[in-house]
């Protein structure tokens, strides 16, 4: 289709560019084209070198009313990034510039074409790390890890990717070039509207990011547990014991059998067959598939999962932490004591065969579409008290038409995902009546349908009920960013009946380590709250919500779940940790809903230890601290005064070290609670007046309102 005068950038009309841009890595788009073809792609490919060009295609696009759909590298799952008939796609691989590592603030600025791993590499020759490690990393941008709210397998540690931006910029065809962050020229709130929006909203063009020394140390094992539920709560003592793993991996009964998580490569190969041969064993006898071994887990998913489940046995846990020698080594040791509680410990073979091999992507999936089946995975996430309960739910449901295992991969002191992968054999009908059995089971279970992998097409109903009538905060803005509707349409959301009443916000069991308040409640009122649940508040902010992400460090949350209702329509926003179900609207829903509540993470009562100091720079020690890969508790400067607290099992031997790395050392002293300041800040010298908090980048000091 011929575009009527397109704007002067670089582009294609050509068939390959076009059928390029027709496809991501969706599965359900593989499934299509094997059944029925390549489909047909869109109009023009774009590829614009900079914000101005990228400005020209989007108020061109705006103008003549021809739907965007932006382009990184095309290994999203979920349909978000397939060009159409109709439609143009503005690919953003020219937009590739790498910068210099600021070492002062310890950031880097890349554009949103960037390579994962070439970023990675640009910042490992510098002895940096960003620390976001996505299975994806060879094949996945910049920009899409921010536009689908992006998480890598060290996300226990680092944070989820939107964790790690500190500023962006962004075109839009309504308000053309801006920038949200610290200086930044649009206001605070788009930050997280913007990051999860996929390209609903704006094309996002660059990146800031905060960075992190390469780790001197890297510490990794193994341990088997009897069955999900025990390991769920090593898992959990772990993360709520702030000992901050970098790796915390459960396979569970069928993947760990499958995978060998147990053997060195050559024993689980022959264990592998020998299981393999064992589950085949009991469907031999069915008429007219015995030549048919592959797929025969495909046709008899109902018979298989029975039989695997009758032959898998136990669960393995791959743990890790790296870091400064020192610290691995205090809060590995606490952690390994928690672990053989109830859990045998396997040794370093598991840990270290999984970190060899993190990043291999299978290429053997398509003889199960050579066959007619399908293969593909689904990441949901939920609180520590309802993720067993949801496992088995959705395990059932994916199990009526599938061959499903399950491992989970993403844990934080507030919950955690779990990773389904499955096949089955059938049509494309077969496929989406899979998909919607699992997602219905994950909203029936209160839990978050996409914990990492957007939304796309293919998950776009099922958030839509998730996320209910805050889907107006996305509206609004929607409106002044892109107000001919261009960008993206389709995704994200998509209109299927009238929305389901979540119900009144559920209860908090005392494992979830949460606890529930009014967001206008006062801290008096949260500790107190906090105390009657059995702990403390684990990040105690003087009001709600918290800062901005890039005023606080990544492992300090603000809220976990925020409930109220919109237009006489209740809604929970936070079903699950860290969720990626579009942008994060609980901000816009604390300000503009009624009968607000959100929960706070609540940190055990346990072992606490408290230094105090003096040394001469006070707040610059303290900053030394954060760089030095320390994660206190409590890191805060009165009348001169260091105080530097740690909770948990490691506490003592943290403050230890903390004490060893402060000049004149610290002398311990009682626990004391302090409050954190959420109010307006504005970065600062260490020695400003009114410095109320540290980062690893540099110093906030008090703004006045």
């Amino acid at each position: 289709m011929a575009l009527s005068n397109p704007p002067d950038v670089r582009s294609s009309n050509r068939e390959l560019d076009r059928f390029a841009a027709a496809r991501d890595l969706w599965p359900g788009g593989t499934l299509e084209t094997w059944k029925r073809g390549q489909p047909p792609g869109p109009d023009r490919v774009f590829w614009p070198e900079n914000e101005a060009e990228v400005e020209a295609v989007l108020r061109w696009a705006s103008e003549s009313r021809t739907p965007v759909v932006p382009y990184g590298a095309g290994s999203g799952v979920c349909g978000g990034a397939r060009g159409r008939p109709g439609t143009i796609v503005l690919d953003c691989k020219a937009l590739d510039d790498i910068g210099e590592v600021d070492v002062d603030s310890w950031t880097v600025e890349a554009g949103a074409g960037v390579n994962g791993q070439l970023l990675e590499d640009h910042l490992n020759a510098r002895g940096f790390t960003l620390g976001h490690s996505p299975s994806s990393i060879w094949c996945s941008t910049v920009g899409g890890w921010a536009a689908a709210r992006s998480a890598g397998q060290f996300s226990s540690r680092y944070g989820v990717f939107e964790d790690m931006v500190v500023s962006l910029r962004a075109v839009s065809a309504g308000r053309g070039a801006f920038s949200v962050g610290p200086q930044g020229d649009a206001p605070a709130s788009w930050m997280s509207l913007l990051l999860g929006s996929e390209g609903t909203l704006a094309i996002i063009t660059s990146v800031t990011m905060r960075v992190w020394p390469l780790p001197a140390t890297r510490w990794l094992r193994g341990y088997r547990f009897s069955d999900v539920g025990t390991a769920l709560r090593a898992m959990r003592l772990l993360m709520q014991s702030e000992l901050w793993p970098s790796v915390v991996r459960l396979y569970d009964p069928v993947d760990t059998r499958i995978g060998g998580k147990t053997k060195p490569k050559s024993e689980r190969k022959a264990s592998n067959r020998s299981f393999l041969r064992k589950l085949l064993s009991g469907v031999e006898r069915v008429p007219k598939v015995r030549k048919r071994t592959l797929a025969l887990p495909l046709a008899l998913p109902g018979l298989i999962n029975k039989i695997a489940d009758r032959l898998a046995s136990g669960v393995v846990v791959i743990v890790g932490w790296e870091g400064r020698t020192p610290l691995v080594e205090a809060m590995s040791a606490a952690g390994h004591e928690i672990l053989c509680r109830d859990g045998e410990d396997l040794g370093p073979g598991p840990g270290e065969r999984w970190f060899s091999s993190r990043h291999a992507v299978s290429y053997k999936l398509m003889p199960i579409f050579e066959r007619g089946g399908f293969a593909d995975t689904m990441e949901v996430a939920h609180r520590w008290s309802e993720l067993e309960p949801m496992y088995h739910r959705v395990r059932k449901a994916l199990q009526q038409t599938t061959v499903c295992m399950a491992h989970m991969s993403h844990v934080y002191p507030e919950g955690g995902c779990i990773y389904f992968s499955f096949a089955g054999l059938g049509s494309r009908e077969t496929y989406e009546e899979t998909w919607r059995n699992a997602l219905e089971a994950v909203l029936a279970s209160g839990g978050t349908v996409t914990h990492h992998h957007g939304v796309g097409e293919l998950k776009a109903g099922a958030v839509r009920q998730e996320i209910g009538p805050a889907i107006d905060g996305w509206r609004a803005l929607k409106s002044d960013l892109d107000p001919a509707g261009v960008m993206n349409p389709g995704r994200l959301y998509r209109d299927e009946g009238p929305l389901r009443d979540p119900g009144a916000p559920p209860r908090l069991a005392p494992e979830d380590g949460l606890v529930r308040c009014t967001v206008d409640s006062s801290l008096e009122e949260r500790r107190k709250a906090a105390a009657e649940a059995g702990g403390e508040l684990m990040w105690p902010w003087d009001r709600l919500p918290a800062p901005p992400r890039w005023q606080r460090p990544s492992w300090q949350m603000g809220w976990t779940e925020v409930a109220g209702t919109v237009d006489a329509q209740r809604c929970v926003l936070g079903r699950g940790p860290r969720s990626a179900s579009g942008p994060d609207l609980r901000g816009w829903l604390a300000d503009s809903g009624t009968d607000v509540s959100a929960t706070l993470a609540v940190a055990p009562d346990g072992a606490r230890w408290m230094g105090t100091g003096k040394p001469r720079q006070p707040w610059r020690v303290a900053r030394e601290l954060l760089r030095n890969e320390l994660r206190p508790a409590i890191l805060t400067v009165e009348d001169g005064t260091l105080f530097v607290g740690f909770r948990g099992p490691a506490a003592a031997a943290l403050g230890g070290i903390a004490s060893s790395w402060v000049p004149g050392g610290l002398t311990e002293a009682p626990w004391r609670d302090f409050e954190l300041y959420a109010g307006p800040m504005a970065p600062c010298a260490a020695d400003a007046e009114g410095v109320v908090a540290v980062l690893p980048e540099g110093w906030l000091g008090r703004v006045s309102s």
